[in-house]
């Protein structure tokens, strides 16, 4: 097996990151934690939803590029762009001023 990415105690990526016992051709790097790549309690790492391969989700830890983008907090991803909350209401006030 090849050695892990990540090598070394002080090395700052997180504990359970698979950098720290994986080679970087067997992990994902996130662009950040979501729904995509959920935590599993069971063994304590993360894995993505579709294939369960081993992600990691703090690139700048690692010193990576992300090779996957994590969608915004509370998005759907099947759903289509949405329109700002409160957007028409603020044009609205600021034309009555």
């Amino acid at each position: 097996m090849s050695e892990p990415f990540a090598r070394g105690e002080d090395h700052p990526a997180c504990g359970i990151c698979p950098a720290k016992r994986l080679p970087r051709e067997a992990f994902v790097v996130y662009s950040r934690p979501s729904r995509e790549c959920p935590f599993d309690p069971t063994d304590g790492f993360r894995y993505t939803l579709d294939d369960r391969q081993p992600a990691c989700v703090h690139p700048d830890r690692v010193g990576l590029e992300p090779d996957r983008i994590a969608p915004p907090p509370g998005a759907d991803p099947g759903a289509g762009p949405a329109a700002a909350p409160g957007r028409g209401r603020w044009r609205r006030w600021f034309r009555g001023r």
